[in-house]
C-alpha cells in the first residue's frame, strides 16, 4: 500500500478469518451510513449542510471550487467501476481509499489507486481468478494484490479490524470499512469511495481539508502511542502540500514534544522508517516550516540533530528543494546543510537511520561544502566515495548545492572540482625495498601512510613516504 496507508499491527492468515460469504448485517450497515455517521456524500449534488446530502466534483461549491472534474472523467474510473461491480456480482464490496481519495476531492490525479475491499486474501485471489482478471501476488502476506483492470493497475488490500484479547490488540481481516478507517491514522485518509461515487467520511476528513488542518482519527494520544512514527507523518504531510497549514495546534505540539524520545528509541521506531518519513519531508517545497515546528517541539534534538539557532526558512533555500533540482539527492543535500560541517554528527545519525551508501555520500558532500567551502575538505570527502559511483555522481554532487539564491561555491571552485580525479594511492610493496631494516607489518605500515597521505589532500611525494618508513623503523627500534 502507499505511505497513506497506515496500518499497524500484522494480521492473521487469511484462513483463520476465510467466509466465503459477507454477512447481511454489511449492506444495513452500508445503508444507515448516511444517518448513523452523518457522513455519507454522493459525488452528484453538493448539499451545503455539513456532512449531510450530497456533493458532485464539478459543483463542489460555485465559487471556490468551479472546474472540479467529475469523478467519471478519471481516466481509471471505469476500470475501477467494472471490478468493483465484478466483486458485488460476488457479493463482496470493493472501494478506493485512503490518498487516492484525498487528491479526488482536491481535484488532483492520484498517482497511486489504493483499493480496500470486504474480501479476505484468499477469496480476492479466488474471484480475481474465476473472472480472469490480471493480478500479482505483491504482498499477499499482508492482504494485497496488484490488480491490472483494463490497462491501469490497482492496490487491493482486504479490511482490517483490531481485536482485543488478553495481552492486547490483535489485527485480523475484516468485513467494516468504517473499522478499517478507525485504524488509520488521520482524518483526510480515512475516507472511501464506491463505485456509484458515494464518499463515506467517518470521520470529517472532507471538513478538515476543507478547513486545511490534519487531525488524527481517534484521540492523538491513542494514535501516537499505537506507533510514535505518526508523528514525523504528521509533520510529512503539513510540508508535502500546500493543502495544509504549515501551523501545527498547541496541544499537538505538547503531545508531539511529550513522546518524541520514542522516536530516539530503536526498539519501538526503526532507523529505515524514520528516514523513510524524513527523506520525504526534506524532499519537499516547504520542509522548512515542518523543520522549525519539529525544532519547537524538540523532536530534532532527540533525534541527534545538531543545535540549530536561526529558523529553517533562513537555513535552507527553498530553491535546493523544487522540481528538478535532482529530486533522487535532494532530501540528503538539505540533510547535509543542516549538519553544516558536523560531519561525524551526521555519520551517527545516517547510520543509524540505515540510509544507502549513496545518501551518506551526498549529505557528507553538502555537510562539507556548505561548511565553509574548503576545496581541500570537499576532495578528500570526494576521494571517500565509493570508487565506483565517484565519476558518476560527482558532478551531480557538486552542482546539487548550486541554486537559484545561493551558492556555497564559486565559479573557480566548482571549475576545480569538476576537474579533479580520484587519486590512486601511489605508494606500493616495492618502495619497502628503500628502507631494508623494516621488519613491522606492511599493511599496518601503509594504512599509516594513506591515511597521512590523505590528510596532505593527496600531495604527499612517495619520498615523503619512504622518509616516513624509515622514521616509524627508527622509532621501533629505539624503543
Amino acid at each position: 500500500m502507499s505511505s497513506t496507508m497506515d496500518k499497524a499491527g500484522t494480521p492473521a492468515s487469511a484462513n483463520d478469518t476465510k467466509n466465503t460469504t459477507t454477512p447481511e448485517y454489511h449492506h444495513q450497515e452500508i445503508a444507515e451510513l448516511s444517518e448513523e455517521l452523518q457522513g455519507e456524500m454522493k459525488i452528484g449534488e453538493f448539499s451545503e449542510e455539513k456532512h449531510q446530502g450530497e456533493m458532485k466534483i464539478g459543483e463542489f461549491s460555485r465559487e471556490k471550487h468551479q472546474g472540479k472534474m467529475k469523478i467519471e472523467e478519471f481516466p481509471w474510473f471505469p476500470a475501477f467501476r467494472s471490478l468493483s461491480q465484478k466483486f458485488r456480482e460476488e457479493r463482496q464490496e470493493v472501494r478506493i481509499v485512503g490518498g487516492a481519495v484525498r487528491d479526488i476531492i482536491l481535484n488532483i490525479q492520484p498517482k497511486d489507486i489504493d483499493l480496500c475491499t470486504t474480501a479476505n486474501p484468499a477469496e480476492m485471489v479466488e474471484i480475481l481468478d474465476r473472472r480472469d482478471i490480471s493480478h500479482r501476488e505483491t504482498g499477499i502476506q499482508h492482504g494485497t494484490l496488484t490488480v491490472h483492470m483494463n490497462g491501469h493497475n490497482f492496490e487491493m488490500t482486504s479490511l482490517r479490524e483490531d481485536i482485543l484479547e488478553r495481552g492486547g490488540k490483535v489485527c485480523r481481516y475484516g468485513r467494516s470499512f468504517r473499522d478499517d478507517a478507525n485504524r488509520r491514522d488521520l482524518t483526510i485518509n480515512a475516507m472511501s469511495l464506491d463505485e456509484e461515487g458515494t464518499l463515506y467520511d467517518y470521520f470529517h476528513g472532507r471538513q478538515h481539508l476543507q478547513e486545511r488542518v490534519l487531525r488524527f482519527t481517534d484521540n492523538a494520544l491513542t494514535r501516537i502511542c499505537e506507533d510514535p512514527l505518526r508523528i514525523l507523518r504528521y509533520f510529512r504531510f503539513s510540508s508535502c502540500s500546500q493543502h495544509f497549514s504549515t501551523e501545527c495546534p498547541d496541544d499537538y505540539m505538547m503531545l508531539f514534544s511529550e513522546k518524541r524520545s520514542a522516536l530516539a528509541d530503536p526498539s519501538i521506531v526503526k532507523g529505515e522508517r524514520i528516514w523513510k518519513e524524513f527523506e520525504k519531508t526534506l524532499s519537499s517545497p516547504r520542509s522548512c516550516y515542518a523543520l522549525d515546528q519539529m525544532k519547537k517541539c524538540k523532536i530534532l534534538s532527540s533525534l541527534g540533530f545538531p543545535v540549530i539557532k536561526e529558523s529553517f526558512k533562513d537555513l535552507i533555500d527553498p530553491t535546493i528543494t523544487g522540481e528538478g533540482i535532482f529530486p533522487d539527492t535532494k532530501a540528503a543535500v538539505v540533510l547535509g546543510i543542516i549538519f553544516k560541517g558536523k560531519v561525524e554528527m551526521l555519520e551517527r545519525l545516517v547510520t543509524r537511520w540505515r540510509v544507502s551508501n549513496k545518501v551518506k555520500d551526498v549529505s557528507r558532500i553538502a555537510a562539507v561544502i556548505t561548511e565553509n567551502g574548503d576545496i581541500r575538505k570537499i576532495k578528500k570527502q570526494l576521494y571517500s566515495m565509493n570508487p565506483v559511483s565517484f565519476e558518476e555522481e560527482k558532478l551531480v554532487r557538486i552542482q546539487a548545492l548550486r541554486t537559484d539564491k545561493k551558492c556555497w561555491l564559486n565559479r573557480h571552485q566548482v571549475e576545480e572540482l569538476e576537474k579533479f580525479e580520484r587519486p590512486t594511492f601511489p605508494f606500493t610493496g616495492d618502495h619497502f625495498a628503500q628502507v631494508p631494516k623494516f621488519k613491522s607489518k606492511r599493511k599496518d605500515a601503509i594504512d599509516v601512510l594513506k591515511k597521512a597521505w590523505i590528510e596532505s589532500c593527496f600531495e604527499m611525494s612517495i619520498q615523503e613516504m619512504v622518509e616516513m618508513v624509515r622514521k616509524m623503523t627508527e622509532d621501533r627500534q629505539s624503543l
